[in-house]
C-alpha cells in the first residue's frame, strides 16, 4: 500500500463475517514519509509494514485532521443492545510505528495479536468500556500509557514501557513476560474501589492467590493480580516479511527478505536484553529465491495438490510463505529439516486432510523449526464402517512415544497458532488433541485452541437460542466434537499465551518435566452434561514433575445441564503460591459451577467463601464442605437425569432427529 487513501474495512469487520471465506494481508511499504490514513482491521485481516524496523512504516495525523493508522474499535451488539469486542477474533496488526495523537486503538479478544510495534502515545487495548475477553501483544514499546481497561485477562510479552509511561491494569488478571518499565508506572483498573498501590513492575509480582468470582451475581474480584515474569530464559520473536530496495545497474528494484529473528537467551556471559526489540539487526535474513510462497488456489479452482508442492519445497530445504487463503490439505505437511520456517501470512487457514492426518507433522530431531502466523479448521472425516474417526491433530510436533530433547539455544516456535473445530455450515467436523507437542524445549507464543462454542447460521436458519444471541447457532452435544486442545509430551516446553475452549475432556493435558506457562484462559465448554463433572474433566491437568503456571483462569457457563466441576486446576504443587501463581476461577452464567479453583489430585482448595464484598478463596474444604458437595452433585444428577454412562449424548443423538438441535433437560433451557 503506499497511497494515503483509507482502508475501512467495514466488510469484513461486521459480525456476519465472522466465519468468511475471505482471506487478507495489507502490506504497508517502508518510506520516509508517514502514511496519513485510517486502516480498520476487520475479520481475517493482516495489517503489517514491510520495515526491517517497526520504525521503518509510520502512521501520523494529517496536520490538524485526526487519523488512527491500524485501528480495531468495538462494535454494537444487536443482541446484548450495547458495544463489545468479545468476538473480535482473527485479525492482526505488525511492525510499524504509530505517530497518531489519540494512539493506538486495538480493542480485540483472542487470535487478534498486536506485535512489533512503537507508539508514541497510549496504547488502548479497549474500546469505550465494552466488554473484552483477553488477548496478547508482543515486542511492543509504549511511550504513552499502556491501557488494559475492561481486558478480562491478557498477556503482555517483551513490552517497554517509556519513562513517562503507565500501565492500567485490566479487570481480572495480567501476565507480564520480559516487561521494562519506571518505577511507579503500575496503575489501578479504572474500576478500582480499594486502596492505592504503588509496587513496581519490573520487581515483583502482585499476588492474590486463589481468587474467584460469580459474574452472574456481580460477585468480581476486584484487585485485578498480575503476574510478572521478569527475565525469561529465552524468548523469540516471529518471522516476518520485509522489502528492500537494493541498486540493481542504473535503478533500484524491490527485494523481499524473510527475517528470522534469533532466540534472545538470557543465560550465560552475555545475556540478551529484555523488552521490545524493534530494529531487526540480528535477524536471519534469508531472501525469497529460497522461499516458496504457496497459493491456496489454482487459477479459479481449489487447489488440492497444494501439500504435495510444499512438501517438495520442504525436502528441497526451502522456507514456506503460505499467501492469504483457505488450503485444502489432502496430506499432511512434512518439516523435516532443522531451522526450517512455515510462515503464514492473511490468517491464512490449512484445512484438515480428510484422513485424519495431522495438518502439520514436524519430524523427530528437527530442532529450530518455526511454525506462525496460521489458523487451523477441522475438517470432516470419511468415516469408516463401524466408527467415525478424527483428525488426530492439527500440529504434531515430534513423533509420538519418541524422546526428543529438542535444543534449548535453538528451540522449536509456534506464534500466533489458532486452531478452531467448527465455525463454518459443516457441524461434523471434528478433532481429537488440536496441537501435540513431542519435542522438548519448544517454545508458544500465543495459541488460542477453540472448540466452536457457536457456529454460522444455515440460510433461512432461525438461530437456537434466540435469546442468547441472533447472529449465530449455538453448537449443542454431538455437534463439532473434539477432545483436547493441547497435550504436551516433551520436557522444557514454556508457552507464553494459552487460551483453550470449549473441548470435551481436560481443556490441557501437561505430561512433560520442567514445563511452564504464563497467561492461561480457559473456557468450559458450554453444552457437556454432568458426565464431564462425573469423570473429572478440568480446565489445566499437570502429570509432570516442576512445572510452573502463572496467570491461570478459568470459566464455567454449563448452559444445557447443571454440571458440578470438582476443581479447575489440577496440579502436582497447587498449593504452593510460587509455583502456581494467581490462580482463579469465574462463573461466567446459567447452572452448576467449579467448586474449588486447584487440586493436587487429592486435595482441593479455592473453593468459594462468600464475604459482603466478593469471594475469598484460600482454604481446603472441611469434611462437611465435601459432603455437602457431594449431595450438591447427587441432586443436580437426579434433577438433569444422568447416568454415569455416555447416554446423556447418545440420547442427545437419537432425538436430534426428531426435536432439532435443542436440548431437552428438564433445567431450564428455553423452548422453541
Amino acid at each position: 500500500m503506499t497511497s494515503n487513501q483509507d482502508l475501512i474495512g467495514t466488510k469484513q469487520f461486521i459480525p456476519t463475517e465472522h466465519f468468511s471465506s475471505e482471506r487478507k494481508v495489507i502490506f504497508f511499504e517502508p518510506r520516509e514519509e508517514p502514511y496519513k490514513v485510517d486502516v480498520q482491521v476487520g475479520y481475517y485481516v493482516q495489517v503489517a509494514g514491510l520495515g526491517a524496523s517497526a520504525k521503518d512504516v509510520k502512521f501520523a495525523d494529517n496536520g490538524a485532521e485526526k487519523k488512527k493508522g491500524p485501528y480495531c474499535p468495538a462494535y454494537f451488539n444487536t443482541s446484548m443492545k450495547g458495544l463489545t469486542t468479545l468476538d473480535t477474533f482473527w485479525r492482526s496488526a505488525e511492525n510499524y510505528s504509530n505517530l497518531t495523537q489519540d494512539g493506538q486503538l486495538w480493542a480485540v479478544s483472542q487470535a487478534a495479536p498486536i506485535r512489533r510495534i512503537y507508539t508514541v502515545n497510549d496504547l488502548n487495548l479497549n474500546d469505550k468500556g465494552a466488554q473484552s475477553s483477553g488477548g496478547h501483544l508482543a515486542n511492543v514499546q509504549v511511550d504513552g500509557a499502556l491501557v488494559f481497561g475492561s481486558q478480562q485477562q491478557f498477556c503482555s510479552r517483551s513490552v517497554t514501557v517509556g519513562d513517562n509511561g503507565a500501565i492500567n491494569l485490566g479487570a481480572w488478571s495480567n501476565v507480564f513476560v520480559d516487561t521494562v518499565a519506571p518505577d511507579g508506572c503500575l496503575k489501578a483498573p479504572a474500576a478500582w474501589n480499594g486502596a492505592p498501590f504503588g509496587e513496581n513492575l519490573s520487581l515483583e509480582t502482585r499476588a492474590n492467590n486463589w481468587r474467584a468470582a460469580d459474574w452472574s451475581k456481580g460477585i468480581v474480584d476486584t484487585d485485578g493480580a498480575s503476574t510478572t515474569v521478569n527475565v525469561p530464559t529465552c524468548t523469540v520473536e516471529k518471522c516476518f516479511v520485509a522489502m528492500e530496495k537494493v541498486a540493481d545497474g542504473s535503478k533500484k528494484v524491490k527485494k523481499y527478505f524473510l527475517h528470522v529473528p534469533q532466540p534472545r537467551i538470557r543465560s550465560g556471559d552475555s545475556p540478551s536484553p529484555l523488552g521490545a526489540e524493534l530494529s531487526g539487526t540480528t535477524d536471519d535474513r534469508r531472501p525469497f529465491e529460497n522461499v516458496y510462497v504457496a497459493l491456496a488456489d489454482d487459477g479459479d479452482d481449489i487447489d488440492y495438490d497444494v501439500a504435495r508442492k510444499i512438501n517438495i519445497a520442504l525436502r528441497q530445504g526451502k522456507d514456506v510463505v503460505l499467501s492469504p487463503g483457505i488450503y485444502h490439505l489432502q496430506e499432511s505437511i512434512n518439516i523435516v529439516k532443522k531451522d526450517q520456517v512455515l510462515l503464514g501470512i492473511g490468517m491464512a487457514t490449512l484445512a484438515a486432510p480428510p484422513n485424519g492426518e495431522p495438518c502439520i507433522r514436524v519430524a523427530t530431531g528437527t530442532e529450530g523449526v518455526r511454525i506462525g502466523g496460521i489458523m487451523f479448521a477441522a475438517s470432516k472425516i470419511n468415516k469408516g464402517l463401524f466408527f467415525s474417526p478424527k483428525t488426530t491433530a492439527f500440529i504434531e510436533f515430534g513423533k509420538e512415544g519418541v524422546t526428543d530433547p529438542g535444543n534449548p539455544s535453538n528451540p522449536g516456535v509456534l506464534t500466533d497458532i489458532f486452531c478452531r473445530v467448527g465455525g463454518d455450515l459443516d457441524r461434523e467436523v471434528s478433532t481429537d488433541v488440536m496441537v501435540r507437542i513431542h519435542q522438548g524445549n519448544v517454545i508458544g507464543d500465543n495459541l488460542w485452541l477453540w472448540r466452536a462454542d457457536h457456529v454460522e447460521l444455515a440460510a433461512d436458519e432461525s438461530p437456537n437460542f434466540p435469546d442468547m444471541n441472533l447472529d449465530y447457532h449455538q453448537v449443542v452435544m454431538g455437534e463439532c466434537p473434539g477432545k483436547t486442545g493441547l497435550e504436551v509430551n516433551g520436557d522444557n516446553v514454556v508457552i507464553h499465551g494459552l487460551a483453550v475452549e470449549h473441548t470435551q475432556e481436560d481443556q490441557v493435558v501437561w505430561n512433560g518435566n520442567d514445563g511452564q506457562v504464563y497467561f492461561y484462559q480457559c473456557e468450559l465448554p458450554y453444552d457437556v452434561d454432568q458426565n464431564f463433572g462425573a469423570k473429572n474433566f478440568v480446565g489445566f491437568r499437570v502429570n509432570g514433575e516442576n512445572h510452573q503456571l502463572g496467570g491461570a483462569g478459568v470459566y464455567s457457563n454449563f448452559r444445557d445441564y447443571n454440571v458440578l466441576v470438582k476443581t479447575g486446576i489440577v496440579h502436582p504443587k497447587a498449593f504452593d503460591s510460587k509455583v502456581v501463581i494467581n490462580p482463579f476461577i469465574v462463573h461466567l452464567n446459567n447452572g452448576g459451577r467449579i467448586m474449588t479453583v486447584v487440586s493436587d489430585g487429592s486435595t482441593y482448595g479455592g473453593g468459594p467463601v462468600y464475604d459482603k464484598d466478593h469471594m475469598i478463596c484460600k482454604y481446603n474444604p472441611k469434611a462437611e464442605d465435601e459432603k455437602m458437595h457431594e449431595s450438591e452433585k447427587e441432586e443436580m444428577e437426579e434433577n438433569t437425569m444422568v447416568r454415569q454412562t455416555s447416554w446423556g449424548w447418545i440420547s442427545e443423538k437419537l432425538a436430534s432427529p426428531f426435536r432439532g438441535s435443542r436440548p431437552t433437560s428438564p433445567t431450564g433451557v428455553a423452548s422453541q
